[in-house]
């Protein structure tokens, strides 16, 4: 009979399989292609190595879909390995996720001011109370002047305009970014 948990012995000092370092090369390649679509600024905030910068400007020169940038991006993963690899993968997971949390907090100053424009005064007192910053006069005339111009682009539909409600919602951008 076979004994199979010598083989689940966590303290075996057996090398990773073959397979397994493939698949931790491709990953660390992964991180390199990524690295290749960050902007400079982005780049600047890693912590990377002199060579690994180098790499990665000499990457975004080659021309994409070529034979070369494959090659370059092996290079690029093989140079990784050097490099805190947790903390740069931490740091790009960042850089993609705060795209998805800013286009978040855009629907919702949307939704918040569509409801301004819909609703009623109480919706006015809502927003005051979470910006609380907020002009309160300023807020009032720009609420009123879009229902207004919600109301002249409901009679005249053929020429509608909305420069009153873009007014509201840069005021309610800058309210959120205060």
């Amino acid at each position: 009979m076979i004994d199979y948990d010598q083989y689940d012995d966590p303290e075996d000092d057996r090398p990773p399989s073959k397979g397994q370092l493939k698949r931790e090369t491709e990953h660390l390649q992964r991180i390199g292609e990524k690295l290749l679509t960050l902007s400079d600024a982005q780049l600047a905030k890693l912590p990377l190595t002199d060579k690994l910068i180098a790499a990665v400007e000499e990457g975004k020169r080659i021309k994409p879909r070529t034979e070369a940038l494959r090659r370059h991006k092996q290079y690029i993963g093989k140079i990784i390995r050097e490099a805190d690899t947790a903390t740069i993968e931490a740091r790009i997971n960042e850089f993609e996720n705060q795209h998805s949390l800013n286009t978040r907090q855009f629907h919702d100053l949307e939704k918040l001011r569509d409801t301004l424009v819909n609703g009623d005064n109480s919706k006015i007192g809502d927003a005051i109370a979470k910006f609380p910053q907020a002009d309160s006069p300023k807020l009032r005339q720009l609420v009123q002047n879009a229902k207004k111009e919600r109301d002249q682009n409901l009679a005249h539909p053929d020429k509608p305009e909305n420069t009153h409600g873009r007014k509201l919602f840069r005021y309610l951008r800058e309210l959120n970014n205060i």
